[in-house]
């Protein structure tokens, strides 16, 4: 650790830094992640079932939706766990399953269990079309999830590259639309179609199921027309975010509680620097500003204990 040049060098000035750093940080030792408010399921089986060659588009991108998804949570200050199947589903507010392509029965079951003992499942298009078998549910899609949804679907409508509709929320679909028939009174219409071959049909649903319910989006919104329809989303689950507004996007946060309390940890994302205000809590690393804020440096980092132990 001590470089040719030696002690009088950035380097073991840096080396030296973390060791202090570190030293705060011993409160933090023994401690595990909080489980986030929401949680994104990633399913291998749904992923390589979905994206095969014999569907209705080949520019279907698995990874790519879940990816938006977490990016969109990302930018409204959301934390997510991603979680998958045969996890406790129950640790989360909010479970989003996006393209759920493959579901059993058994798994089919799980999320309506999920829901009606006060979950909130969020899943979109081609999802519970097959089960492990990769057979078809019959009936209408999404199969497994259908009754689930309050929903039905005859057709997809994949949409060619380069091709968009609007939604009547002010947003844009790209890949993908759907043909729905809401068969269930309760099920609400959060968004439709304003152009495109399904103008004036569902696009967004949301059915109440027990104590929470399930929604539907039927469209690829890409990451910032899913942070537009996620607050729609959250707020009716409970779902509130760690950090002030005006950071969110620009901070990550991440939750560790153990014997020592709980530990907020706070990432600058960007390349200036970032003041956190209306923080409270010990600074264990990190710099502090006029009034208590927490300030960041940039792609800086800071650690707070929000609540002692006990």
């Amino acid at each position: 650790m001590v470089p040719h040049a030696g002690a009088d060098s950035d380097l073991f000035r840096a080396v030296t830094a973390l060791g202090d750093t570190l030293r705060a940080l011993a409160p933090v030792a023994g401690s595990e992640r909080e489980p986030a408010e929401v949680g994104i399921l990633f399913d291998w089986e749904s992923r390589w079932a979905s994206e095969q060659d014999s569907h209705p588009t080949s520019l279907l991108d698995y990874h790519q939706e879940a990816l938006d998804w977490y990016s969109a949570l990302l930018s409204l200050g959301v934390r997510a766990d991603v979680v998958t199947t045969g996890a406790d589903l129950t640790r989360h507010r909010v479970l989003i399953a996006p393209v759920l392509h493959m579901v059993p029965a058994d798994l089919a079951k799980e999320l309506t269990r999920y829901a009606e003992q006060g979950g909130h499942l969020v899943t979109t298009y081609f999802s519970g079309v097959v089960d492990e078998n990769d057979h078809v549910w019959l009936g209408g899609y999404p199969g497994a999830l259908r009754e689930l949804l309050g929903i039905r679907i005859e057709e997809f409508g994949p949409l060619p590259a380069g091709r968009t509709v609007e939604l009547d929320d002010a947003t844009t679909g790209t890949l993908w639309t759907d043909h729905i028939t809401v068969t269930a009174p309760e099920t609400e219409v959060l968004a439709r179609y304003r152009t495109g071959t399904h103008a004036g049909r569902p696009a967004v649903t949301r059915r109440p199921a027990g104590s929470g319910w399930a929604a539907y989006v039927s469209t690829r919104l890409g990451a910032d027309g899913l942070a537009a329809l996620l607050p729609r989303l959250l707020a009716p689950a409970g779902v509130v975010s760690d950090l002030p507004t005006e950071v969110r996007g620009l901070v990550e946060a991440t939750v560790r509680r153990g014997p020592g309390g709980r530990f907020l940890f706070l990432v600058n994302r960007t390349d200036e620097t970032v003041t956190v205000p209306g923080l409270t809590g010990e600074v264990l690393a990190g710099d502090t500003g006029d009034g208590g804020a927490v300030v960041l440096a940039p792609r800086g980092v800071a650690v707070l204990r929000t609540r002692s132990a006990g």
